[in-house]
C-alpha cells in the first residue's frame, strides 16, 4: 500500500496548514488541519521488522481476519454496486485498473461489462483473488511506476483505499498518469465532514490509529482531486449489507478506544444469537466521488 515514508508529514498535504493534535495513543498521533480540516498520522502506515507495511506482509492479512466483511457475499452485492455507478460514466469495454484490489470482489465484478485488472500489495489476498474470484488481480501498488499503464485506462478505481495511503497527492498523481484521456477516477473513503463524524467526535468508528492514516471530508478532498488535474462529476454516499457477526466484532475490537464504543459494544453482544443475519447500513459518512481527467494544461 505505502512505500516507508522518508520524512514525518508536519503540515497539511493539502493546504499546507498546520496541523493541531487531535488523538494521541502510544506513539500514534491523529492531527488535524486547521485550515481545511485534513486529518492524518503524522507516522503514516504501520510497518513491520520485515519492513513491509501491514498491508504487503502476508503475516497480517487482514483480508483472512474478517472474512465475514472480505470474503463474505454482501462484499460481491457491495462490489456490483460499485460497478454499477462506473458504468454510468465509462462505456461498457473499457479499460479498468482497481487500486487496492483487495480479494478481487470488484474485480470479478467489473469484468462483467469492462477490460478489468488490479493491482493489490498483498500476496495471500491476490492469492485468494486468483484462485476463488478468478479475477485479473496481480502484486502491486499504485506507488509501482509501470510504463505500461501510463495513459492506458479508461477508468481507475480506488474504493476504500485512500483512507490507507499516508500519500495520497502522490497515489492521486500516479493515477492520472495511468488514465486515458478523458479518463475516469472514482474515489470512496470515510467522510471525516460528515453529521456521522461530528456527532461521535474522537469515538468514530472509522477513527482507527493503525490503519486510517489519512482521513477526508468531501470539501477537502473535492479540492485535492481538482489540484491534480480532476473534475468532480459526481458525488454521493455508500452503504452495504453488514452481517451480525462482523458488526459485534468489529465493535468490539474498537471497543478500547472509548468508553461510549465500549458500551456500544455491550449492547451488540446479542448479535452473536443469529451471527449470519445481515442489516443494511447507510449512515452517510462514506462519500463517493467521480471526476473526469482535464486536459493536461487545463
Amino acid at each position: 500500500m505505502n512505500t516507508p515514508r522518508t520524512a514525518v508529514r508536519t503540515n497539511c498535504e493539502i493546504c499546507a496548514g498546520p496541523g493541531e493534535l487531535w488523538l494521541e495513543k502510544g506513539r500514534r498521533r491523529l492531527v488535524r488541519c486547521t485550515a481545511c480540516g485534513f486529518t492524518w498520522i503524522p507516522e503514516g502506515v504501520v510497518h513491520t521488522p520485515r519492513g513491509l507495511s501491514i498491508y504487503e506482509d502476508e503475516s497480517l492479512n487482514f483480508y483472512a481476519q474478517y472474512t465475514d466483511y472480505y470474503r463474505d457475499e454482501s462484499a460481491v452485492d457491495a462490489a456490483r454496486a460499485k460497478a454499477d455507478w462506473v458504468s454510468r460514466f465509462v462505456p461498457s469495454g473499457g479499460r479498468l485498473l482497481d487500486v487496492g484490489a483487495n480479494v478481487g470482489a470488484f474485480v470479478k465484478c467489473a469484468s462483467e461489462q469492462f477490460d478489468a485488472v488490479g493491482i493489490e500489495p498483498n500476496p495471500g489476498a491476490v492469492a485468494w483473488a486468483r484462485e476463488h474470484m478468478h479475477a485479473s488481480v496481480e502484486i502491486g501498488s499504485i506507488f509501482d511506476e509501470v510504463e505500461a499503464y501510463v495513459g492506458r485506462f479508461d477508468a481507475v478505481t480506488m474504493f476504500d483505499v485512500i483512507e490507507h495511503v499516508d500519500e495520497p497527492t502522490a497515489a492521486l498523481r500516479q493515477c492520472r498518469r495511468y488514465l486515458a484521456a478523458d479518463g475516469m477516477l472514482f474515489v470512496t473513503t470515510p467522510d471525516i465532514g460528515s453529521v456521522c463524524s461530528r456527532l461521535l467526535g474522537r469515538a468514530w468508528y472509522y477513527v482507527d490509529l493503525e490503519q486510517h492514516v489519512s482521513l477526508f471530508s468531501l470539501a477537502n478532498l473535492t479540492r485535492l482531486l481538482a489540484s491534480q488535474g480532476f473534475e468532480i462529476v459526481d458525488r454521493r454516499t455508500f452503504g452495504r449489507r453488514y452481517r451480525f457477526s462482523y458488526i459485534e466484532q468489529r465493535l468490539k475490537d474498537l471497543s478500547h478506544q472509548s468508553a461510549l464504543l465500549r458500551v456500544v459494544h455491550a449492547l451488540s453482544v446479542p448479535l452473536r444469537l443469529a451471527p449470519a443475519w445481515y442489516v443494511p447500513i447507510n449512515f452517510g459518512d462514506v462519500i463517493g466521488i467521480a471526476a473526469r481527467a482535464r486536459p493536461a494544461g487545463v
